[in-house]
């Protein structure tokens, strides 16, 4: 007799809490839903029109590897999505018909009776007549062509956009927004070698947050001479401009380690601790680093405890940059345009500064330092300049020497000024030492207010007598950081007083002729006050930078870029002969 068949009761799982399965199956486990939470109102708990689990819409994403994807193409056509994607909306609440029917507004506002069209105006087109009304042949009633949302054929002829640029969907569109501006891709100061390797990274965010409070500076040595400020300049203004005369000094910009004072110091010097040697543009510029757009590069060379952070000839430390922190900057050269470049203006700025703080001297007055200008070998006439060589303890064993740079003293009566003291004590001077003050002049320059590049600026010989408050904050704006640059130079040299003067083009399309339009004066901290610029910050940029290169940095070659597209600094390894080439050409030039 054959055995009988049994029957096995299958395991049923009683789930106590609620109702469904106690257990999710394994090939489950990565399959989508429609999340919910308790507030939602559901219209749907399934939908049993998709396509079922076995149809093809396994793969290996959902535990299925069988790898059949021609199966499911084959089946469901090319570009099948996965199971449960974009379906959340299948569940979303609906609103029945005989619900919305029985909803109402009661309206209580007064409704506002517009007039009917008529008349000459009307049937010009008018603003108020481009809303409301019949539209007949892509006009309305009230006299003015369609422009509101559905406004017939002319809306169909701009592509389904509104004259504010109303998307139909209800998304606004922008049109020519800051955002929709291409990125524009600058050059770096320098290009990086194939033997360059990266120390470090500097990041502005983090450098913005950095504060050093440092001594007061120690006075070394004062050489060269200078003159007093022409008094008769401050009467210059729009209705009586004075033409800007050209120079026929030759200027130089030494960098520090071929400064024979400073490599003397580092010669003689017995201090303990790192010494860090560099010049009062090369320092502001590290000290300003976090304003700047534009690429630049310092060169950094260690050996025995002493750190020279050098320029190089020919580099962006010899000229002044025009609006580079302006929202649109000047654009690189076309066909059209060639004397408004960023490197067309940089030069013209450059050598208008130099004339400016040239004519501004009066040459009957000229006072001289205890020490003679270190860099007079007489083969050319240099400018009359001043050169004050300072230290500051930067603490942890770091000392800072500097030379900075004067450029004409000013007769200030009841000022009681100690700059002209100690070691930068005046010889012949036509005043009294406390009523002495120290200068340091520069000058901005007017190119096009019309041109790309400008920066909105107003017309200054339209508005500079009467709203200089208002040219002055469009400069702050478009020239942040050669204003801090300025600010941290006059700073750096115990400067009492910054004048700056105002110089224009003598036509705008003439780019060699300028005019002096004017001048103002600012004591530094009150310049950096209005600037909202902080020189603690560069201060503990300057220190943290400096702390970096004692404890990290071993002898040897390297310098720092400004990343010309990313608000960072890179540090580069490079080999000791770098740039030593083009030093070399330069010198037989």
């Amino acid at each position: 007799m054959p055995a009988a068949l049994r029957f096995t009761l299958p395991t049923v799982v009683d789930n106590d809490a609620g109702w469904g399965p106690a257990s999710l199956p394994e090939d489950l486990a990565a399959v989508p839903y429609a999340p919910y939470s308790k507030s939602d109102r559901l219209g749907k708990i399934a939908d049993w029109t998709a396509p079922a689990l076995g149809d093809g819409y396994g793969d290996r994403r959902y535990g299925n590897n069988d790898g059949d994807n021609s199966n499911r193409r084959r089946r469901f056509g090319p570009g099948q999505e996965a199971f449960g994607a974009g379906l959340s909306s299948l569940f979303a609440y609906t609103v029945a018909a005989e619900d919305e029917a029985s909803f109402s507004v009661v309206d209580r506002t007064a409704a506002v009776q517009k007039k009917p069209g008529g008349g000459f105006k009307s049937q010009r087109g008018g603003r108020g007549g481009a809303r409301g009304g019949a539209t007949v042949g892509g006009w309305q009633a009230g006299g003015g062509r369609t422009g509101g949302p559905g406004g017939g054929p002319q809306q169909a002829m701009r592509g389904g956009h509104d004259r504010r640029g109303q998307h139909p969907g209800g998304q606004r569109r922008r049109y020519g927004g800051y955002n929709d501006k291409p990125a524009r891709i600058r050059d770096a100061s320098v290009q990086a070698g194939p033997e360059w390797k990266v120390v470090e990274e500097l990041d502005f965010p983090r450098m913005n947050k950095l504060y050093f409070q440092v001594e007061e500076a120690e006075d070394i040595s004062g050489h060269g001479d200078f003159n007093f400020i022409d008094k008769s300049l401050d009467r210059i203004n729009t209705k009586q401009e004075r033409p800007l005369q050209a120079s026929d000094r030759h200027y130089i910009n030494v960098t520090a380690s071929d400064d024979p004072v400073l490599l003397n110091h580092a010669k003689t010097s017995s201090a303990e601790g790192l010494t860090v040697y560099a010049t009062d543009n090369v320092l502001a510029t590290l000290m300003c680093a976090t304003r700047s757009v534009y690429s630049w590069d310092i060169i950094v060379t260690k050996h025995d405890n002493k750190l020279f952070l050098d320029k190089r000839d020919g580099g962006v430390f010899d000229f002044v940059s025009v609006n580079e922190n302006a929202a649109d900057p000047p654009l690189e050269a076309t066909e059209k345009e060639t004397i408004n470049t960023p490197q067309a203006l940089a030069q013209e700025a450059t050598t208008l500064n130099r004339n400016f703080a040239r004519q501004i001297l009066n040459d009957r007055e000229r006072v001289s330092l205890p020490n003679p200008n270190p860099f007079e070998d007489g083969s050319s006439a240099l400018p009359a300049t001043a050169y004050r060589y300072r230290q500051w303890n930067l603490g942890s064993d770091v000392t800072l020497v500097a030379r900075t740079q004067i450029d004409a003293a000013l007769h200030a009566p009841g000022s009681n000024s100690t700059s002209a003291t100690g070691l930068m004590k005046l010889k012949n001077a036509p005043c009294p030492p406390a009523d002495t003050l120290f200068v340091n002049v520069r000058a901005l320059n007017e190119f096009d207010s019309r041109a790309p590049g400008a920066g909105g600026a107003p017309e200054w010989r339209q508005k500079l007598d009467s709203q200089r408050g208002a040219i002055m904050a469009t400069e702050i704006k478009n020239n942040g950081n050669k204003l801090s640059r300025w600010v941290t130079e006059a700073m750096l040299a115990g400067a009492d007083q910054l004048r700056v003067g105002f110089v224009s083009r003598a036509s705008p399309k003439d780019r060699n002729r300028h005019v002096i339009l004017g001048s103002t004066t600012f004591k530094p901290r009150d310049l950096a006050s209005q600037m909202n610029f902080n020189i603690g910050n560069g201060w503990g940029i300057l220190k943290m930078f400096v702390d970096l290169c004692a404890s990290t940095l071993e002898d040897g070659k390297y310098i720092l870029v400004k990343d010309p597209n990313k608000a960072l600094l890179r540090l580069y390894s490079v080999p000791e002969d770098t740039f030593e080439d083009r030093a070399e050409n330069a010198a037989a030039e």
